[in-house]
């Protein structure tokens, strides 16, 4: 299909922006790649790319570059054709086998097939087919279908890997001393049986052009510098009381304590925490400085490239709010600034900005703990901003009712921190206080709104 000079323009432009997306979990020294090889490229995203989630997560699009395309058209001889033929012949009849046992469902449960599969993701398949190819490199690219419609399972082909999956993979690391593992999902996966293998790189769904990116990256023509924006662990690892499954309602249970706000109050390491993300390069960070005026924090620190090629780098921003009267994670993620490609031996000095009213921290006299880093896990105590009285930051009440339950309440994991020797700056409480909300509804409206059902709060 021939494209119009614009298009061709807007694909050039997100190729070229993809690679931030990216995030490189491990490595090894062993990528990127000189120049186009013989690879060997396995797995299920190989030539059945995901480039979107379901429903609003994906788009239809003129042209899609899936990760067999992209590689060859960089000039990458792929060796094993039958095996894309032969797993296409797998797949197929195990998706034939999963909606007849759908609509088998469907029936015994009295409803039209069509609404009962809404959303319904079959897991990967098991399946056994040889992989004796000889290859100068190789990778396994691990796709995963999810989005908008139903909650993911922790079962293997989901969450979990199958069986298939972890033998596979586990060869290709022990017979290649070039070996990635891409992983084509736009959610967390259990990496647990496969944390041997030495380059990792979250590929994610990154749409049309996503083939291209990926050789672009293998070869070294462009640096992924993603952060994670999920934490990524085992699966036991994750707040007990969330609650999925039910196709009506979500209560979340763990109220404050979401995503990696659990993990890090709990002092549970992840496998890959929020925020983390390598690069081809290193950096290192150095001269923190910490300014506060009239309420609004402002963070400066110099990054610099001290590796051997080009490269940006994410720095983050968190911040521990005292408890009192109301309850908190350990910290929560304040801002974040990313670099300009800086090339070996260059620096750059970024700031993060934002105010402290946004922490509020019910409204208690205390210190609030200002900490920096490239990830939720590795964020250090760089200053303190102290409030030595009670500010009231906005004066609210409740006006949609009751919540049908009660949040979790999870105690904070004692840190050995010296926090004596950090600069210290006052916060005035005036400088913290916001409009306070004018509502549109009188408070004698709030026992009406209690009263109503949640099919009459919906329609």
């Amino acid at each position: 299909m021939e494209l119009l000079d614009y298009e061709n323009d807007h694909l050039a432009r997100v190729r070229a922006g993809l690679p931030e997306c990216m995030v490189l979990l491990r490595k090894n020294g062993a990528f990127p790649l000189s120049e186009p090889c013989r690879l060997a490229a396995y797995g299920n995203g190989v030539r059945c790319s995901v480039k979107g989630g379901t429903g609003s997560g994906d788009v239809n699009a003129h042209v899609v570059v899936n990760v067999e395309q992209g590689l060859r058209d960089a000039g990458f001889e792929l060796v094993g054709d039958w095996w894309y033929d032969d797993y296409d012949v797998r797949r197929e009849k195990a998706r034939k086998a999963f909606y007849k046992q759908l609509r088998k469902d469907a029936k015994a449960a009295g409803q039209n097939p069509v609404f009962y599969g809404l959303g319904a993701i079959m897991p990967e398949p098991e399946y056994s087919l040889p992989m004796d190819f000889s290859a100068d490199a190789a990778i396994y690219v691990l796709a995963r279908v999810a989005g908008e419609g139903a909650d993911r399972k922790v079962i293997p082909g989901d969450v979990l890997l199958t069986q298939t999956e972890i033998r596979d993979i586990l060869l290709l690391n022990e017979r290649y001393e070039r070996f990635m593992l891409v992983l084509n999902t736009g959610a967390p996966i259990d990496l647990t049986p496969v944390q041997e293998v030495g380059n990792i790189l979250l590929l994610s769904q990154l749409g049309s052009q996503m083939g291209n990116a990926l050789a672009d990256v293998l070869l070294g023509r462009a640096n992924p510098s993603g952060k994670l924006a999920t934490t990524w662990s085992a699966a036991a690892d994750y707040c007990p009381d969330i609650e999925i499954g039910d196709p009506d309602d979500t209560r979340y249970r763990e109220g404050v304590y979401v995503g990696y706000r659990y993990f890090d109050t709990v002092g549970t390491r992840a496998m890959y925490p929020f925020g983390f993300g390598l690069t081809y390069t290193e950096f290192e960070l150095d001269g923190a400085c910490v300014e506060l005026e009239a309420g609004r924090v402002l963070v400066t620190v110099d990054v610099k490239n001290t590796g051997a090629v080009a490269g940006k780098q994410v720095v983050q921003a968190y911040v521990t709010a005292p408890e009192g009267k109301l309850k908190k994670p350990w910290q929560e993620l304040a801002g974040f600034a990313k670099t300009r490609e800086l090339q070996p031996g260059e620096a750059e000095r970024v700031s993060i900005a934002f105010d402290m009213a946004d922490l509020a921290s019910f409204d208690e006299a205390a210190d609030y703990v200002l900490r920096l880093g490239t990830s939720s896990a590795d964020a250090v105590a760089v200053a303190a901003v102290e409030l030595d009285s009670d500010a009231t930051v906005r004066e609210v009440r409740p006006v949609a009712g009751p919540a049908a339950f009660e949040d979790r309440v999870y105690e904070r994991v004692a840190r050995n921190e010296n926090l004596d020797e950090l600069p210290c700056l006052l916060l005035d409480p005036a400088d913290v206080a916001m409009p306070t909300p004018v509502y549109d509804t009188e408070p004698d409206v709030e026992p009406a709104v209690a009263a109503l059902t949640d099919e009459q709060l919906v329609y």
